[in-house]
């Protein structure tokens, strides 16, 4: 069980402090397992077992706790008079009225809530801090899949705190000593070296085509056995989290505009241009309704929608934002041809972009498109707590570019190219500014190159740089 150790830092961080902490993703992406490790270190820290409650609503034996009363009822009785409670409550969605039971129980001074949802924005009136949770990052896949390889819990634990890279000769076999000793360990280092990045390069080719749900590491590259998996879990958010909580009972029509998505991921859409595909296509369909489907997926955590950004006025866009997939393992089960490379790519960095807790949206300048520009340490809060920020946002004023980090990126499969390196430069040149600007690829750079302030990185070298 690999520790995910930037969310539990979150988690530590936000110990007893009063607004409640939702942990949203999308389906098997390691919540309740993050529950559980963090429940663990309370525990390792000096938190007795009274002080902590736990319920899991998927559980059938919780299923009198599905009303919100009877909830409400359960915590109330084990909630510690002198001391904090810690309260965790998993996929609270799936109880009516849950914000109810909240309410009340928030009432104590001394309780610490910790909740998962499947479901985002399902609160309107309680205050919480939104922790995204996404499938594993490169850098936990690379981790989980060596320790399987090696085999052993033991090595499992060695990996799980320590980002891949760091001490990756650790986990090379010994090369055979040849004739020469001395010569031998002259070349060693970089015999290492060299198998080191290939053995990244081969399974940051895996992640891509195999995604980073925590247990398609653990099935040891078996594509077959992993398509199996991911469907059965693809199959299960669309029914149960993006149908089922909707009122939707047209599947097949979810399916094929989530199909639709997909295939468009990393370029601008609108429901008003789906609408007009399915259309062509011989059915009519208002656009209002095809924009109830894409909340519906994006509520999922199936997609996330980017927004867009002006840089030369500082303000949100309300139209043609992008929406990007929770997992490059969806995107190869839904699309029939393999997704263009670039496209691909331009989903793992703005997943990683959302995984490093940035706010993260489409760049414009001028006429040009900026695959992202960052902002700051994302604050996932809701309007009750931060109402006037979420209203300017909404209302497409400047963003507040919290602690001042920003920085922007632009993707590409390779820019040995001078046309592509010079398309992606471009509109970074232009930007007049002393922000961070990156051009990530996947060529191989033998130091960090620079072209009048750009950094160029490698980008699997980037997804794995300890943070």
């Amino acid at each position: 069980m690999i520790q995910r150790i930037d969310y539990l830092g979150r988690l530590a961080k936000l110990r007893d402090k009063r607004p409640v902490k939702a942990v949203s993703g999308v389906r098997r992406c390691g919540k309740t397992t993050l529950l559980a490790q963090f429940i663990d270190w309370l525990k390792r820290s000096g938190t007795d077992d009274a002080q902590i409650v736990y319920v899991n609503l998927e559980d059938p034996e919780s299923e009198s706790l599905l009303n919100y009363r009877e909830l409400y009822g359960y915590i109330k009785k084990r909630l510690c008079k002198d001391k904090f409670t810690y309260i965790f409550i998993d996929e609270i969605q799936k109880c009516a009225n849950c914000e109810k039971t909240v309410e009340g129980i928030m009432v104590n001074q001394q309780v610490d809530f910790y909740i998962t949802v499947s479901d985002t924005g399902f609160f309107s009136r309680v205050p919480y801090v939104e922790i995204r949770m996404l499938p594993l990052s490169f850098a936990e896949y690379l981790a989980f899949s060596r320790a399987n390889v090696l085999g052993g819990t033991d090595k499992l634990r060695e990996f799980s705190t320590v980002i891949p890279g760091d001490s990756a000769n650790a986990s090379l076999k010994t090369i055979p000593q040849k004739a020469n000793p001395l010569k031998t360990e002259r070349r060693l280092p970089r015999q290492r070296a060299q198998m080191e990045k290939f053995l990244q390069r081969e399974a940051f080719n895996e992640y891509l085509s195999f995604g980073g749900f925590p247990f398609t590491a653990a099935l040891g590259g078996d594509a077959a056995l992993i398509r199996h998996y991911v469907e059965g879990v693809y199959n299960t958010i669309l029914v149960k989290d993006a149908a089922r909580k909707t009122g939707i009972n047209d599947i097949p029509l979810l399916e094929t505009i989530a199909r639709m998505m997909s295939r468009s991921a990393g370029r601008s859409l609108s429901s008003k241009k789906l609408s007009t595909t399915i259309g062509a296509k011989g059915r009519k369909i208002s656009t209002n309704t095809v924009e109830t489907y894409m909340q519906a997926l994006t509520s999922a955590c199936v997609f996330y929608h980017i927004g867009r950004f002006d840089i030369k006025t500082g303000k949100c866009l309300k139209t043609l934002g992008k929406y990007y997939l929770a997992d490059t393992g969806i995107e190869n089960l839904l699309l029939k041809e393999s997704p263009d490379i670039d496209s691909r790519l331009e989903n793992v960095v703005c997943l990683e972009l959302l995984r490093r807790g940035f706010q993260v949206y489409v760049g414009k300048c001028g006429g040009d498109e900026i695959n992202f520009v960052v902002f700051g340490q994302q604050l996932i809060q809701n309007a009750a707590q931060h109402g006037d920020l979420a209203a300017n946002r909404l209302a497409g004023n400047p963003v507040e570019k919290e602690g001042g980090k920003t920085a922007y990126f632009q993707v590409a499969a390779s820019v040995r190219d001078s046309a592509v390196l010079a398309r992606k430069l471009s509109p970074l040149e232009r930007i007049r500014d002393n922000h961070p600007k990156y051009v990530l690829s996947l060529d191989e750079i033998p130091f960090r190159s620079s072209h009048n302030g750009i950094i160029q990185r490698n980008l699997i070298e980037w997804l794995l740089e300890k943070r």
